[in-house]
């Protein structure tokens, strides 16, 4: 049964963010052309999309926690909740316009959230090209110190695993494999990009990388053994 707002914070609240992050979903609906990657993705895709998820419940939690200083972020936060609600409700129209609202006028993190769930949407309803396109959008748009820019960067690349250049994919998934808190799922996306090229030697490198990174979970490592064949 789904929970009201509090009456005092109107949704803004630390536990009323947490909530409204938890509705947030990102699935992967590209499947890998070669078997093994593809059998790979199928069963652990949930996990690395799970991972993120909760990634974004924490940057949501500290976004709502600052929200009700400004009227400007009590409002993208009242309009991105409403959003959500209508999209989980099937009033797909209703939430994209809200969404898109967000997407080209908002000026606080939930900007970004809404270009993800836009892009999310799109993948669901077959139209990989919008997809795609506002997420180069939000990678452009956002500051590469910003946690909610490499969570769009491994959406982006996640979304295109069956692409025919990986390179320019590795290349957009570097800052990502750079980052201490991102590394293990980054390099997930890159060994599955890397083996389709046969480039076994670097894929084994960003693995024992990865590995050897004290915030790299035991999960993420259990994935890249299966994906290494360890």
């Amino acid at each position: 049964m789904k929970q009201k707002d509090c009456k005092k914070c109107k949704g803004e609240c630390e536990n009323c963010a947490e909530r409204q992050a938890k509705e947030f979903e990102l699935e992967v609906d590209e499947e890998i052309q070669q078997e093994r990657l593809t059998q790979f993705w199928k069963k652990y895709s949930w996990l690395i999309y799970t991972t993120v998820i909760f990634i974004l419940a924490a940057v949501v939690g500290f976004e709502s926690y600052h929200a009700w200083q400004t009227k400007v972020r009590l409002r993208e936060s009242d309009l991105f909740e409403k959003s959500i609600l209508l999209a989980n409700n099937d009033h797909i129209a209703k939430a994209i316009a809200g969404l898109e609202e967000l997407a080209n006028n908002g000026k606080t993190g939930y900007r970004t959230l809404s270009q993800l769930e836009l892009a999310d949407i799109w993948m669901k309803t077959n139209e990989k090209d919008k997809a795609l396109n506002i997420l180069k959008v939000a990678i452009q748009t956002t500051k590469a110190s910003d946690p909610l820019h490499l969570i769009t960067v491994l959406a982006y690349v996640s979304y295109q695993l069956d692409t025919d250049q990986p390179d320019e994919l590795l290349a957009i998934l570097q800052p990502a494999l750079d980052d201490e808190y991102f590394q293990g799922l980054a390099t997930e996306l890159a060994v599955i990009l890397l083996k389709k090229q046969n480039k076994l030697d670097k894929a084994n490198s960003l693995f024992h990388d990865a590995l050897a990174n004290k915030n790299t979970t035991q999960n993420t490592k259990a994935r890249l053994n299966t994906l290494m064949g360890e």
